[in-house]
């Protein structure tokens, strides 16, 4: 091989791994990004009796899966009674968690860790004892390794020194999230 070779094959592989770094760090900066961006907030009330109070923080993530799971777990919590808070997690509605029953947050997972925003809004969350605390992660998959979830319970308990209930929610198949979705409604109404 010649000198030129050898040259140019490092320079190839320098390039190659400052794309990788990148690509690999983009979730990282966008889930700071995406979580900034979320400052909306909707109220949703039954239609009959009300159960209690909820709140749903989110964030949505680069690809909108997280907002999608949230919305579901909101409309969820509402079809059992529950007036529901869906809130950004940068909006002003996700600051006051005061008064709430149920109190669901979540958003993209990227590398087997919750969102940047997603973890500082955790812990900075102090809630009442009586309020029960759901904790939701999304993937690219719906293939989940035992890991991812083992990794955000992990995270989730250090942040948090009170019982959680965690789940991941899947975003390829959309019957699959929507079951993620009841189940962790159903774990945190109980």
């Amino acid at each position: 091989m010649s000198l030129l070779t050898i040259v140019i094959l490092v320079a190839v592989a320098i390039v190659l791994l400052a794309i990788f770094a990148l690509v690999a760090s983009g979730g990282i900066i966008c889930s700071g990004l995406t979580g900034k961006m979320a400052t909306g907030a909707e109220s949703l009330s039954p239609a009959g009796h009300v159960t209690g109070k909820a709140l749903v923080v989110y964030d949505p993530g680069v690809t909108g899966a997280a907002k999608k799971a949230a919305t579901g777990i909101a409309g969820d919590l509402k079809s059992k009674g529950y007036k529901v808070e869906l809130a950004g997690v940068s909006s002003a509605a996700a600051t006051d968690v005061s008064g709430y029953d149920i109190v669901v947050v979540g958003g993209p997972m990227y590398f087997g860790k919750a969102s940047n925003s997603i973890e500082a809004y955790l812990k900075g969350l102090t809630l009442q004892n009586h309020v029960k605390l759901g904790v939701f992660g999304t993937t690219g998959s719906n293939d989940f390794v035992a890991s991812d979830l083992t990794s955000l319970e992990s995270q989730v308990a250090s942040i948090q020194n009170r019982k959680a209930e965690v789940r991941l929610i899947g975003d390829r198949d959309e019957n699959k999230a929507a079951l993620g979705c009841r189940d962790l409604v159903a774990v945190v109404t109980q």
